[in-house]
C-alpha cells in the first residue's frame, strides 16, 4: 500500500487528502505564489509547485474552488481564511491535506523517510530523556513536525524542538507535550496524532478538531 491510501484510510469525514509528484516539473504555480520562488534550487521549486498542486487538488476532492497559496514568512502556506491545511513532501512523495476551518482547528503533516535520524540531529531534536533510545529519534522528529504545523497558525512563533515532548503510545499514537506556554496554549497543552508507517517511509498526522 502506498502512503497515500495509507493516509487515506485514516481519514475522518471533512477532510481531503491529495498527492502530487515532487519531482515532477514545476507547473501549476499561480502568481501569488511565484513571488517566493525565485531563488529556489530546481529541486526545490519542483517540490513547492508539487505541494500547490496537491493542495489545489485537495480543495477540490472537497467541492471548493482553487486558491493561491503564497508562503508566509516563515516559509508555511498561507491558507484562504475559510480553510486550513498541511503540506509535506519528500524526495519521492508530496502530499497536502486540506479541511474547513469551521471544522478544524489545526491540522499537521510530516513525512520523513523510515531511516535513522542522523546522529548529529538527535540532541537537536529530542530532549535527554526522549535520546535515551536513538531507534525512536525519527518518529519522534516527524511527530514534533506535524503537532508544530497543527498549531503554528495560531501561536505566531517558531518554537524549538525541546520546547516540546512526545510520548509514543500503542498502535502508533503518540502525545505532544507543550513545555512552555504559546498563547492561546497554556504549558503542559498536550497535542495526540498517530503514526503511519510504510516500508520506506513514516508519517505523523495532528488533527485538532473545533471544539
Amino acid at each position: 500500500m502506498s502512503l497515500a491510501a495509507a493516509l487515506r484510510a485514516t481519514l475522518p469525514a471533512g477532510l481531503a487528502l491529495a498527492e502530487a509528484d515532487p519531482a515532477a516539473p514545476a507547473t501549476g504555480l499561480w502568481p501569488e505564489e511565484t513571488g517566493a520562488t525565485a531563488r529556489m534550487a530546481p529541486a526545490r521549486l519542483r517540490e513547492f509547485a508539487a505541494g500547490r498542486r496537491a493542495a489545489r487538488a485537495a480543495m477540490a476532492a472537497l467541492g471548493l474552488p482553487p486558491a493561491a497559496l503564497p508562503m508566509g514568512a516563515d516559509r508555511a502556506p498561507l491558507w484562504p481564511d475559510a480553510l486550513v491545511g498541511a503540506i509535506s513532501h519528500d524526495a519521492t512523495t508530496c502530499l497536502a491535506f486540506v479541511g474547513r476551518r469551521r471544522d478544524w482547528a489545526g491540522i499537521g503533516l510530516d513525512i520523513e523517510p523510515a531511516a535513522p535520524l542522523p546522529a548529529d540531529l538527535i540532541p537537536v531534536i529530542c530532549t535527554a530523556r526522549e535520546s535515551r533510545d536513538a531507534r525512536l529519534a525519527r518518529a519522534l522528529f516527524c511527530a514534533k513536525e506535524a503537532a508544530f504545523k497543527a498549531i503554528s497558525g495560531q501561536i505566531g512563533a517558531i518554537p524549538d524542538f525541546h520546547d516540546m515532548r512526545v510520548t509514543l503510545l500503542e498502535e502508533d499514537r503518540f502525545c505532544a507535550r507543550l513545555g512552555p506556554p504559546f498563547a492561546p496554549f497554556p504549558a503542559g497543552t498536550r497535542i495526540p496524532g498517530h503514526l503511519v508507517r510504510e516500508p520506506d517511509q513514516i508519517a505523523a498526522v495532528v488533527l485538532l478538531p473545533r471544539p
